[in-house]
C-alpha cells in the first residue's frame, strides 16, 4: 500500500463502522424500543422501527452528499417527522434519552468485524487515528464502545465534535492534524466509496476501500507490516458492519 507519491504511508486513518467494528444484532431493537415508549409509545414497534431505520438511511444519506453532521436529537426528529408527529419535546428530553441509549449501548457493545483486527491495529509499525461520522452514537461514547472492543488506545476524530462529517475535509484535516503527518503521506481506510475514498482523496490523502466483513481490512493492515511480521490469519469474522 503505497501514497501518491509511491511511498509507504506514515499514517493511518482508520473508518470505525463496517471496517473496524459491526453493531451487537440486540442493539438497535432494545434502543428503538426505549425510545418509542418515550416519544410514540401508541405507535406498533414495527411501525416505529421501519421510520427510524428509513430516517436514520435517508440522515446518512443526506450527510454525505452534504458534509454535514446529524446526531443523537436530528435522528430523532427525523423520525418523528417522517412519522408526522410533533418534535417540540425533542430537544429538552435529550439528556435523559441519551444516558438510557448509553446504558444500552454498553450493555449491547459493539464488536469487532474480525476477533484479530484489535491486535492487527495494536502491532501498526505507524501512528493510527479512527475518523468517524458518529450519527447516534456520539464521540464520548464511541470512546467507551471503542475501548470495549480492544481499540481505546487509539485516538478518534469524531463528526459530532467537528460539527461536520466525512466526506467534508476537514474530517481528514483534523485526522492529519492528530497523527502530526502531512495528508499525503496518510493512508485512509473505510467501507464508504463516497464518505471515506473519494473524501480523503479530495483531502489529498491515499484510499483504501474495504468490504464491511473484516477480512479485507485486516489484509491491509496487513500490507503495512514489515514482510516478516505480517500477522495469522485463522478466525472467521464475526459479524457485518453496522453503524449506531
Amino acid at each position: 500500500m503505497t501514497t501518491r507519491d509511491g511511498d509507504r504511508p506514515l499514517g493511518v486513518s482508520l473508518d470505525i463502522w463496517g471496517t473496524l467494528l459491526g453493531s451487537d444484532p440486540a442493539f438497535k431493537p432494545v434502543r428503538n424500543a426505549m425510545l418509542r415508549d418515550a416519544v410514540a409509545p401508541d405507535l406498533p414497534a414495527d411501525t416505529f422501527d421501519a421510520a427510524m431505520r428509513q430516517a436514520d438511511r435517508d440522515v446518512d444519506d443526506r450527510c454525505v452528499r452534504d458534509g454535514i453532521d446529524v446526531g443523537f436529537v436530528g435522528r430523532i426528529a427525523a423520525t418523528l417527522v417522517a412519522l408526522g408527529r410533533p418534535i417540540d419535546e425533542v430537544a429538552a428530553r435529550a439528556p435523559e434519552l441519551y444516558v438510557a441509549q448509553e446504558a444500552l449501548a454498553l450493555a449491547h457493545p459493539p464488536r469487532p468485524l474480525h476477533v484479530e483486527l484489535p491486535a492487527a491495529v495494536s502491532a501498526l509499525p505507524l501512528p493510527v487515528v479512527l475518523t468517524s461520522n458518529t450519527g447516534m452514537l456520539p464521540g464520548e461514547l464511541m470512546r467507551k464502545l471503542l475501548a470495549l472492543a480492544g481499540f481505546g488506545a487509539v485516538p478518534g476524530v469524531f463528526s459530532n465534535e467537528l460539527g461536520v462529517a466525512k466526506p467534508h475535509p476537514r474530517m481528514f484535516r483534523a485526522a492529519c492534524d492528530v497523527l502530526g503527518i502531512p495528508a499525503g503521506d496518510v493512508l485512509h481506510v473505510g467501507d464508504n466509496p463516497d464518505a471515506d475514498v473519494a473524501g480523503a482523496e479530495a483531502a489529498g490523502m491515499t484510499a483504501a476501500l474495504v468490504q464491511p466483513d473484516g477480512i479485507s481490512t485486516l489484509r491491509v493492515l496487513e500490507s503495512l507490516q514489515p514482510p516478516h511480521e505480517v500477522l495469522p490469519r485463522s478466525a472467521p469474522p464475526i459479524l457485518r458492519g453496522d453503524p449506531g
